[in-house]
């Protein structure tokens, strides 16, 4: 049971605009820790839409329209894809499967991938994800251990971006790298194709391996630009397209500067 008050004064309760504001506080305060809370769950369970996020946030870069594309570049964020279904849309003359990462890693649906796109009848080429954290060498052999030759018909391609090798110095990562390139070069008989993003890329690589064919991420409606001489070859201008037979978002990819199908057919 409530006492009874005896002090003949009346308590004295808040302003009205005073409890406002504190209740506006306690709920800006609320929203911004449940958006941290679902940013760090989404980048966790998913890096590629992390990425994507990054991308649609950043000022510079603005998603043209899924059209004008030459090709696209897949691995197990995509799902299970009906190749079948892609195979129809005659803009796609060549796709790119990613099958490694780092020393021992296989991406989880590249023989599916890789199967079903050759038997649908479209034109491959498989990737090794480049990690500043192994040695170039292991790297190569976790590659060439899972290719098999006679399902490509694009020469093989490396992709380096920031997120597998920030913590490598300039140095480092060229003298790595170059090691991988040249290992790739007396196995195949061709180098790789050289996939990195734009300002990463011109951070850490330019202009030393503008002499590879360079297949450059911006996404933007303006081209990226090499930092000395040289021009990429394949520009990645979204990773929000819309391709039948996909569910979600690929990458779209375009020839430039002259390239063309022949120039990565192995």
């Amino acid at each position: 049971m409530a006492k009874k008050d005896t002090t003949g004064k009346r308590p004295r309760r808040k302003k009205k605009s005073q409890r406002k504001s504190r209740w506006t506080i306690r709920r800006i305060i609320s929203c911004v820790v449940s958006i941290i809370f679902f940013m760090v769950l989404w980048s966790y369970l998913s890096p590629s839409t992390w990425r994507a996020f990054k991308s649609w946030t950043h000022v510079d870069e603005i998603i043209p329209e899924s059209k004008g594309y030459d090709g696209i570049d897949v691995s197990k964020h995509q799902g299970k894809i009906d190749w079948e279904e892609v195979a129809k849309d005659k803009n796609i003359q060549f796709v790119y499967i990613k099958a490694t990462e780092g020393r021992t890693m296989l991406d989880r649906r590249y023989r599916e991938n890789i199967t079903g796109a050759r038997k649908a009848g479209l034109k491959v080429g498989s990737y090794h994800f480049f990690t500043s954290r192994r040695s170039a060498r292991d790297q190569f052999e976790n590659f060439r251990s899972h290719l098999n030759r006679s399902e490509q018909d694009l020469i093989p391609m490396v992709d380096v971006e920031e997120s597998g090798c920030k913590r490598a110095t300039r140095s480092e990562l060229q003298k790595s790298l170059g090691e991988f390139m040249e290992l790739m070069k007396a196995e195949y008989g061709c180098y790789p194709l050289l996939y990195s993003q734009y300002r990463f890329y011109n951070e850490k690589l330019a202009p030393e391996f503008n002499k590879y064919f360079i297949f450059m991420a911006r996404y933007s409606s303006s081209e990226p630009v090499l930092h000395g001489q040289g021009k990429h070859n394949i520009w990645q201008y979204t990773e929000r397209g819309k391709i039948k037979g996909i569910k979600g978002h690929v990458d779209l990819d375009r020839f430039v500067n002259g390239t063309s199908y022949r120039d990565i057919k192995w």
